[in-house]
């Protein structure tokens, strides 16, 4: 069954992945470019990704070389297209070897460099999810999102996200489309301040990890959020509710140490939390978690190791009913634990990059009074 699983799972994930990619012809257009030159590579990728484009007959002019100007011309037309992270690195760093040209050529690259800094940025990602339980319960989804971030002033930048999708267990889910986050950052008296909806993560997410509308406010390590929970997260049924919480994060003996705070009024429960990451020795690094509801005692513990080179971790969870909320990342899994379960046992996972932004995730839980569950998922980046 597991195979079955992991066979199904990963090929209708890498049919969707790699689909789009697959037409890309990885050809460059100009006939005259060295392919020796450290810039024909960079140049080829801008030019499949539509940033530049070269001349009538797809040369750039030279006898057998192009000059430094033209060069510079193409450089130019790529600084005023809007571009995601990959591609603005590519162009800076041309803009930086052609620095002399683009200036004679009227080109001021730092000007430019703050136009392309105030054009609207759209990344994205997409996930396909497929689970197996023991008791052959099995289900799939699927999920898009586009994000936008840009700039109102220089103090102001607002954040949007669509998210569309088949998304929960049951297969027969209508595809939605749902506005996850949209939100305005601004400084004030040296704090950053984030107001509308936005994600809110408490630690490893075990605690709280959904958006919420309200207003995040950061002084360096320190983080205090207010807010109502958008009242979609997975269970559907969960209502929105007020939340207050905090967290503080600092590196403390090489162990980035991050201690949590949550109060959910909606349901008068009020939880503390710790989470401590740390290397153990090269390629293998150790985490655990203590997450206690402070209002009924109940807490849930979690001790863990991962071999980083190797993309393989496990996880030992003893977890109390009221300690896991329907907030936390386990609660939006694909077969979704109902918040208020008690459980303990083993989680294994392991993670790799099948290419450049393409990675698959497979995950095993074996939680003692619970079916075991596999789970496969690619997450692609854009």
């Amino acid at each position: 069954m597991k195979k079955r699983l992991l066979k199904i799972a990963i090929t209708t994930a890498l049919a969707v992945t790699f689909a789009a990619p697959a037409f890309a012809a990885n050809v460059n257009p100009f006939t005259d470019v060295p392919a020796k030159h450290w810039a024909y590579d960079a140049v080829n990728k801008l030019v499949q990704a539509g940033i530049v484009d070269g001349y009538a007959d797809k040369t750039f002019k030279g006898d057998k070389t192009v000059t430094r100007y033209e060069m510079a011309q193409i450089v130019a037309k790529a600084m005023g297209k809007s571009t995601n992270p990959e591609q603005k690195a590519m162009v800076d760093k041309l803009a930086a070897e052609f620095s002399n040209e683009l200036n004679t050529l009227g080109v001021k690259v730092d000007g430019m460099q703050n136009q392309i800094n105030n054009m609207v940025k759209i990344s994205g990602d997409a996930r396909v999810r497929y689970e197996n339980t023991k008791d052959d319960k099995e289900g799939t989804d699927f999920r898009a999102r586009i994000t936008f971030d840009g700039k109102i002033s220089d103090n102001i930048k607002f954040n949007a996200r669509l998210t569309s999708g088949n998304i929960g267990y049951n297969q027969s889910n209508a595809v939605t489309a749902q506005v996850d986050t949209a939100n305005v950052t601004f400084n004030a008296l040296g704090l950053t301040n984030t107001i509308g909806r936005q994600d809110i993560k408490l630690g490893s997410g075990f605690m709280m990890d959904t958006q919420f509308d309200g207003i995040k406010t950061t002084l360096g390590g320190l983080k205090l959020y207010a807010g109502n929970t958008k009242g979609y997260t997975i269970p559907a049924a969960t209502l929105a509710e007020k939340v207050y919480a905090g967290e503080f994060s600092t590196n403390l003996l090489g162990a980035q140490i991050t201690a949590d705070y949550l109060d959910n009024k909606g349901s008068n429960n009020k939880f503390y939390g710790v989470n401590a990451g740390f290397g153990l020795f090269d390629g293998v690094a150790g985490n655990v978690e203590y997450v206690k509801n402070d209002t009924t005692g109940e807490a849930a513990k979690a001790y863990g190791v991962k071999f980083t080179k190797l993309g393989l971790s496990a996880t030992y969870r003893d977890v109390q009913g009221s300690a896991y909320t329907p907030y936390s990342t386990m609660a939006s899994d694909l077969n979704a634990i109902d918040g208020g379960t008690s459980f303990k046992g083993m989680e294994y996972q392991y993670d790799k990059a099948l290419d450049k932004n393409t990675a698959l995730n497979v995950k095993y839980q074996d939680f003692k009074g619970m079916s075991a569950r596999t789970a496969a998922t690619v997450n692609v980046k854009f």
